[in-house]
């Protein structure tokens, strides 16, 4: 870590500092960064101005990115508030955190005319968060805004999970409303004179953040600290200053909407982009406080978002007048770009480039592993993160394999971002054999156009990493893919498979287990694949299974496989039995399948043998391959 130099301050355009301070930068021993870190509730990737942003002003973010790093490909864990804000504490990815969606815990009553908001579900008193990291290290730990882990007292509370200070809201609920009859200092309720949860109120919690976040940097300003600010605004309802909104009167038109939810402003438009601006306008106090204690350069800062924006005129907002999500599809909610990828920032001279743009993929649970390389604690080894510090810093960066993305609402959706491509299944929880849809972000960041038919290779590994990557929870239950009924079949005498083993394959996929025995093995979620590599083996493909015995067969059953793919579905067929597995001869039953992916049955006169041979000669879509989940055979 260098520390503050003149010169450096200097080059990096913050010479306005006083002298007094410089000359104390000049002469500090080198430190531990201080890390200030802004996470803004429901902000657009295009709602400020250095991302597109032609309504709002937004100069303060503005500067932070000509100071510094622009990040264009970075996302939420979650489209929603809570299990986002878990994934950022404990650095593990959908799939794996323990918060997956916003839930309240049962019991806790909800009356907000009493006082009473029930919290959200608490993290569990073992998980270790960043806040616990960095007080290890030294930290002195503060996080002002919305909390959303745990109600007061429970285990998930903010100063049982690392945090030495905390002022906000602790439930979701109550941080509807901006103008609070209390907000909480730890397990103190702090009552707001003024303030009586209507439209306006004495004392916006917005400004309240600021000024205690204020007060912990100058009570800090000689040792390391973490400021963690998970912010309101622009989170319904619309409600601030009016000040704020003014500016904006003359300038931005309003239109007739029927409302639904929230406080109802009679200006929204004019005030939802009065609300951000002033969001804006207490970030600039910060970094401006930062620069006159002469920290400039011994503080990351970094600013971004917790999802996508608002949707349907909630409340007043209108995402599509502001094109709140840029050139990206979705709102809040969706797994679709525009639920996910947010804006980031970061500003932290003298380490990093100003002006500086940056494509690399990165997520909030990238966030921990980052914050550790920054202050040198030890990265925990069960994180799914990966530091972008050296994206930050201009070094060369390791990228992602893949993100994975699982929620649990909004019908029940799964993601996948693999390189340039990004998949996503919809309305799991109605069809739990859902189809991949596939997009290629660099020629379509709209997803627009689904390529998944084209790119079967793609898909297929996407489903690899949605199996690998889920874990149960019994919180929040995701469905699994499941074999299609066969109830209604014609039934008849099936042949044991005890003793079936396989002779030969003409290709399988062995690298990700798709290998021949897979087609017998009574496991409908498993399946043999034709072997992937850029030389696709072309048809007929085909299976040889020794059944242990001889046999007089009756009738075959396929069943293609039940995972939502359709790659490799058989439709042309061969079938073969023979005593003499290097002899076949003329096939006992030839025809199509339906290429649907329901079990499917051939009948024909009883025939005896020991070995057995399906061959593919050609698969739906005309795809190259041949896979198969299930083959049963009828007899005796």
């Amino acid at each position: 870590m260098r520390s503050t130099s003149p010169a450096l301050v200097a080059a990096a355009g913050l010479t306005m500092l006083p002298a007094p301070l410089l000359a104390r930068a000049a002469n500090a021993q080198p430190r531990q960064p201080n890390i200030i870190y802004i996470i803004a509730d429901d902000l657009g990737y295009g709602e400020v101005g250095c991302y597109g942003q032609e309504w709002i002003r937004t100069p303060s973010i503005d500067r932070l990115a000509a100071q510094g790093i622009r990040f264009t490909q970075h996302y939420s864990a979650f489209p929603v508030s809570a299990p986002a804000r878990c994934s950022l504490m404990t650095g593990k990815h959908p799939g794996h955190s323990y918060i997956r969606d916003n839930g309240n815990p049962p019991g806790r009553k909800h009356n907000a005319a009493e006082g009473l908001f029930p919290g959200q579900l608490p993290i569990p008193d073992e998980t270790v968060t960043i806040a616990e990291i960095l007080k290890g290290q030294g930290y002195a730990t503060g996080a002002m805004g919305k909390w959303g882990l745990g109600f007061e007292g429970s285990q998930g509370a903010p100063t049982n999970q690392g945090f030495d200070l905390f002022f906000g809201y602790y439930c979701q609920i109550h941080a509807h409303n901006h103008y609070p009859r209390f907000l909480w200092r730890n397990d103190e309720q702090v009552l707001l004179e003024g303030n009586t949860r209507e439209l306006t109120g004495a004392q916006h919690s917005q400004g309240l953040f600021v000024e205690k976040a204020k007060q912990f940097i100058r009570a800090h300003e000689d040792e390391p600290f973490f400021l963690f600010m998970p912010l309101i605004i622009p989170h319904l309802s619309i409600q601030v200053p009016q000040e704020y909104v003014d500016p904006y009167l003359e300038v931005i038109p309003e239109e007739e909407h029927t409302h639904r939810g929230y406080l109802k402003h009679p200006t929204p438009r004019a005030a939802y982009a009065g609300m951000v601006t002033y969001m804006d306008e207490g970030i600039g106090e910060i970094v401006d406080l930062v620069d006159e204690l002469g920290l400039t350069e011994d503080t990351l800062i970094i600013f971004t978002s917790d999802n996508g924006p608002t949707y349907n005129r909630l409340g007043g907002s209108d995402s599509d007048f502001f094109n709140s999500s840029g050139p990206l599809r979705g709102r809040k909610g969706d797994m679709y770009e525009g639920g996910i990828r947010v804006p980031m920032v970061a500003r932290w001279p003298g380490h990093i480039e100003p002006g500086t743009d940056s494509d690399h993929i990165s997520a909030l649970w990238d966030v921990l592993p980052t914050l550790c390389e920054v202050s040198g604690a030890e990265v925990p080894a069960d994180t799914d993160g990966l530091s972008f510090l050296p994206a930050l810093t201009g070094k060369k960066q390791a990228a992602h394999d893949f993100l994975y993305w699982e929620f649990p609402s909004y019908g029940g959706q799964q993601a996948v971002r693999l390189g340039d491509y990004k998949a996503l299944r919809r309305d799991c929880f109605k069809n739990p054999n859902a189809p991949i849809q596939l997009y290629d972000l660099s020629k379509d960041i709209g997803e627009t156009t689904d390529i998944a038919a084209d790119h079967l290779e793609i898909v297929e590994e996407a489903w690899r990493v949605i199996k690998r990557e889920h874990v149960d929870s019994e919180l929040f239950p995701f469905p699994e893919p499941k074999p299609k009924s066969t109830a209604g079949m014609a039934k008849g005498p099936i042949i044991s498979k005890d003793a079936w083993t396989l002779v030969r394959v003409s290709s399988e996929s062995a690298f990700n287990g798709k290998t021949g025995d897979k087609a017998f093995d009574r496991d409908a979620g498993t399946w043999w694949h034709s072997e992937w590599r850029d030389q696709q083996p072309h048809h007929p493909h085909e299976i040889v299974i020794d059944l242990g015995a001889m046999h007089e067969i009756t009738g075959l059953r396929y069943l293609p496989r039940q995972d939502g793919g359709t790659n490799g579905t058989i439709v042309k067929y061969e079938f073969f039995v023979s005593s003499d597995a290097s002899d076949f001869g003329t096939p006992v039953s030839a025809g199509s399948f339906s290429g649907k992916t329901t079990e499917q049955e051939v009948r024909f006169e009883g025939v005896q043998g020991r070995y057995v041979c399906l061959r593919s000669l050609s698969a739906v879509g005309g795809q190259p391959f041949a896979s198969a989940a299930e083959i049963t055979l009828l007899g005796k």
